[in-house]
């Protein structure tokens, strides 16, 4: 993927050849790229609660193992709510509706990517809590369960960018009360981590669907 991603942003350079007059970033963006962007973020989801699954059964069951299982499933459709509303719907509208698609088929992959490797993140957290429920949590810990959701959460603020030309806040004052929270969450149980990230991504969740509260579906308006 590394490869596939630096390659693209070089725009696949070859040596003896020019650059190409027509990006393929740019190419049936309507349809193609939002789809296979879609379906890589869906199967980084998939895959974390299949590995958080696989991990949780590979552990003695406990109240705090059980507990963190279902914080991470919650979670990660906390994280899928937050990336298709609105932004996630409408993104092919909005591709083809910018005035350079060239520049928005790269904005896009790198959005997506960030999301995904926040997903990434977020699931090694969980795995790492899973196996060690109890003491004091690990500074490693920390960073992947705090900073997977706001990697996501930045990599979803480009997306917002890209879609409706404008800053999310809420996601801004989210990655900000992740940082906050991280001074005292290493002095708390290694199970208040994802709990604390949890509650954070709900609160997005919940003032994403009290904006969108008896307000018309919102059209996207990318930048031309």
């Amino acid at each position: 993927m590394t490869v596939d991603i630096v390659s693209a942003q070089l725009r696949w350079p070859a040596p003896g050849t020019t650059e190409p007059q027509v990006s393929a970033w740019a190419t049936d963006s309507k349809h193609h790229l939002p789809e296979r962007y879609q379906q890589l973020l869906m199967i980084a989801l998939g895959e974390s609660v299949l590995g958080v699954g696989t991990t949780f059964t590979s552990q003695p069951a406990s109240p705090a193992t059980s507990a963190l299982l279902v914080v991470a499933f919650l979670s990660t459709v906390l994280l899928w709510r937050i990336y298709f509303y609105r932004s996630g719907q409408i993104l092919a509208e909005a591709l083809a509706a910018a005035g350079n698609r060239d520049a928005a088929g790269r904005a896009t992959g790198t959005a997506h990517v960030l999301m995904v490797l926040g997903i990434v993140a977020t699931a090694v957290g969980f795995e790492a809590v899973l196996k060690h429920p109890h003491g004091l949590p690990e500074p490693a810990w920390l960073i992947t369960s705090l900073g997977g959701p706001a990697l996501f959460l930045y990599g979803r603020i480009r997306l917002e960018r890209i879609v409706f030309n404008r800053l999310s806040l809420r996601r801004v004052v989210a990655i900000a009360a992740l940082a906050v929270v991280a001074v005292p969450l290493y002095f708390a149980p290694p199970l208040a981590s994802p709990v604390v990230a949890g509650l954070i991504l709900l609160a997005v969740a919940l003032a994403d669907a009290h904006h969108a509260a008896g307000r018309p579906p919102e059209a996207p308006s990318p930048a031309h």
